[in-house]
């Protein structure tokens, strides 16, 4: 074996401790100075932000939760309703008045701030049903809306100390139509404008040859852009002035405009005052029928102008009517009937706006049988033709469907959608199946009642119907 030499040894080894060196700072872990901070307590203000973010999100307490779906449900839905009464002072939900399918995206937006309550119990799952009442509740017809209709069809008796009912000199109609854009919405194959003008027409050709008919358009220039919104809100005409029914000139009015802009109700409301302001209601029966898809979009006080106008010496009778509006809409528009001391009527298409105005019309074929010494005597003397009762039913259960088919339907959202389990939506199925039969045997108790008062007077009629409807006492 050769000996290795000295003066190799001399370089190999400086340049083995060289390599090796070398090899440590590539290869070494950095001290732990470098990487690594004291552990901080949970919540110490001297975390760092890369810790904070890093951290997952905290499960909200149950009790938190439950505070969550409380604020949910409007103070007004205290309540599952049970009696008459109860269901007639519901105050209509979000979404009252459409069908699910119209706004199914939004609502399930909605649905998704329901919190998942572990182990829920019946108070609980009572406070799920609330929150959907406050979205679907609809608005059931009340006893004044009953009485009111009395009104209209017991026009012309002397057991009514109503003055705005008695028979007049001169009958008036004037409608108001609301022309925003929102009336350009498709309902049965055909615009709600197109329907209302169709609706309008019909009324007026009905009329007796004497008797008056107006019409007014409100939010019909300009569009629903926020450029055009001053224009918009501006904009209200009578296109057909108060007279007899002329056919070629009310279709020629009617022709005049199209669904396009905001919604001036106020304004409406203010010009019609002064429409009929020389036919005071002394010698003239004024009726004014405000036809809205919507709430008032202009900044304006409609219920302060609908007082104003009910107070007028032009005594106006005022039917409000709500055109496939939602629950906002409802709202507003009945506090605007209430102030007006005139009643408020929802529809959703043609039949059921030709349906309303032919009230005005029967009350008009009374005047004109009045004016021609022909009797009335029969008009009065059954209750039966003061107060539709089957239509009266019949709009009671369909409302109770049309809300029931909108509970079902967030109720398949909350389980297709993970939002609630199972076990909370089974609940709230049996609540809404309960809810229903509730509904429906009211309008069977609602429609025996209203039969034993064919044979009342008008004032019997009117006792039985306060006394029945404000005991507040359930009925089974």
């Amino acid at each position: 074996m050769k000996r290795i030499q000295p003066f190799v040894l001399a370089v190999l080894i400086p340049s083995f401790l060289l390599l090796h060196a070398c090899s440590s700072e590539t290869t070494a872990p950095p001290p732990p100075a470098a990487t690594t901070e004291p552990a901080q307590p949970a919540g110490s203000g001297d975390s760092s932000a890369a810790q904070q973010q890093s951290e997952p999100p905290q499960e909200p307490s149950r009790e938190q939760k439950l505070d969550a779906l409380k604020a949910l449900i409007p103070d007004s839905v205290s309540k599952i309703p049970e009696t008459t009464e109860e269901f007639y002072t519901q105050s209509p939900g979000r979404y009252a008045g459409i069908l699910y399918g119209e706004k199914s995206e939004e609502i399930e937006e909605v649905l998704k701030q329901l919190p998942a309550i572990d182990n829920p119990d019946q108070e609980t799952i009572e406070l799920y049903y609330r929150a959907l009442l406050g979205l679907f509740g609809e608005d059931y017809p009340e006893a004044q809306d009953i009485m009111e209709q009395m009104k209209l069809a017991s026009f012309g008796s002397p057991e009514i100390d109503d003055p705005r009912f008695q028979f007049k000199e001169q009958y008036n109609v004037e409608i108001l139509l609301d022309a925003s854009g929102s009336m350009a919405a498709n309902v049965n194959g055909q615009t709600k404008m197109e329907a209302a003008k169709k609706a309008i027409q019909a009324f007026a050709e009905s009329l007796p040859e004497k008797a008056n008919v107006a019409l007014r358009v409100y939010g019909h220039e300009g569009s629903g852009k926020d450029s055009d919104k001053a224009r918009s809100c501006k904009s209200s005409e009578l296109v057909y002035q108060l007279q007899p029914y002329q056919a070629q000139g009310l279709s020629a009015a009617m022709n005049q405009f199209k669904p396009t802009g905001w919604t001036p109700l106020a304004l409406a409301m203010q010009q019609a005052q002064d429409d009929l302001r020389k036919f005071k209601g002394e010698k003239n029966t004024n009726i004014i029928y405000l036809v809205s898809d919507g709430i008032e979009t202009c900044g304006g006080d409609p219920v302060a102008v609908a007082k104003q106008l009910g107070s007028s010496d032009i005594t106006p009778i005022v039917n409000v009517v709500g055109f496939g509006v939602d629950g906002e809409g409802q709202k507003q528009l009945k506090e605007v009937a209430k102030a007006a001391g005139g009643r408020y009527v929802w529809i959703q298409d043609q039949s059921q706006l030709e349906k309303e105005l032919n009230r005005a019309r029967e009350m008009a074929d009374r005047w004109n049988a009045w004016k021609s010494d022909a009797s009335h005597d029969a008009l009065t003397k059954h209750i039966s033709q003061s107060v539709d009762i089957s239509d009266f039913v019949l709009d009671w259960k369909a409302i109770a469907r049309n809300e029931s088919y909108n509970l079902n339907s967030a109720i398949i959202s909350l389980g297709y959608l993970k939002i609630l389990p199972d076990s909370i939506t089974d609940a709230l199925d049996q609540m809404k199946e309960k809810q229903l039969d509730a509904a429906l045997a009211r309008a069977d108790e609602l429609e025996k009642f209203l039969d034993t008062l064919n044979d009342k007077s008008y004032k019997e009629a009117k006792e039985a119907i306060d006394k029945q409807f404000h005991a507040n006492v359930k009925t089974n």
